[in-house]
């Protein structure tokens, strides 16, 4: 391999990384913002994207993003597409959430989406591998109830007989918009009380506690886990499950949904604003450093 590609990796690698969650919320909400916008044109220009001498942030944004999907499709690129292409055509934020990367059993969710219904994103690009799906899925099937992976348009016979057939399959196409291939179907065999418990943080699942029994244990601190645990183990672990939703539904704060869907926000950034919670003074902050010229 020639140093020149392996400069190119390193490059499309690193502007990845300014493209992700953590790295646009870094760039859009701290205050070395300009540090990180001058970098972002460095990194364009190493992977031989032409930019003006005076370039709006928006536009460093908008190029990166481009550059990306024809070049280096990660995991945040599919995440984007699953909000503005399925997920707002589909469903209205005003009663779903999405939750980022949450872990439950062994494994970390890439995506979940909460309303009515309850379900699993896993995301496979064409960088990943199928190693690990057994395992991720029957973690994700012993909180939730449908799963799905996501997985590029050319690789479906890659993983069409890599999970059971319950298992439903989006693809991103090559519009750069996330199909359905295969519906999900609802199963809730594996669900699992004690996994379930310990997704939640500790008020959570106190809270959970409390709504489905109406008490909480009397328990030492150390002992009070084992205790609510034993406290729902005479209760259905589908009357479990629908609390433990109702729950996690509330890490999003609602009032974020009308902000991050103004068309002034670019496409790869509303995912990223999504799961900051931005709010009316943070959304007038990043419309402000959008506009700066770097």
């Amino acid at each position: 391999m020639s140093l020149g590609r392996i400069n190119s990796q390193v490059n499309l690698s690193a502007l990845a990384k300014m493209m992700s969650n953590a790295g646009l919320q870094r760039m859009m909400f701290t205050d070395n913002f300009k540090q990180q916008a001058k970098h972002l044109k460095q990194l364009l220009k190493k992977n031989g994207v032409e930019v003006e001498k005076k370039s709006y942030v928006s536009e460093l944004i908008n190029s990166s993003y481009e550059h990306l999907l024809t070049h280096y499709r990660h995991e945040y690129l599919y995440k984007v597409a699953l909000l503005n292409s399925y997920v707002l055509n589909n469903y209205s934020l005003s009663d779903t959430i999405l939750l980022n990367e949450f872990k439950i059993g062994n494994s970390k969710a890439d995506t979940i989406l909460i309303n009515g219904t309850n379900k699993v994103f896993e995301i496979k690009t064409e960088l990943d591998s199928p190693e690990r799906l057994y395992t991720q899925i029957n973690d994700y099937y012993k909180g939730f109830s449908e799963v799905y992976i996501v997985i590029h348009h050319s690789e479906i016979g890659k993983y069409l007989n890599c999970v059971d057939d319950h298992v439903g399959i989006m693809t991103f196409s090559k519009h750069h918009t996330i199909d359905l291939f295969k519906p999900a179907q609802t199963y809730n065999e594996k669900l699992d009380i004690l996994v379930m418990m310990k997704a939640l943080r500790k008020e959570e699942y106190l809270q959970l506690v409390y709504e489905i029994t109406g008490k909480l244990p009397e328990a030492t601190p150390v002992r009070m886990f084992k205790a609510c645990i034993n406290l729902l183990s005479s209760y259905s672990v589908l009357d479990v499950q629908n609390t433990f939703l109702k729950i996690i539904k509330q890490r999003i704060s609602l009032s974020t949904n009308d902000l991050v869907q103004d068309p002034s926000v670019p496409d790869i950034l509303r995912l990223a604003c999504y799961h900051y919670n931005l709010n009316q003074n943070q959304y007038i902050s990043l419309i402000e450093r959008l506009t700066h010229q770097i």
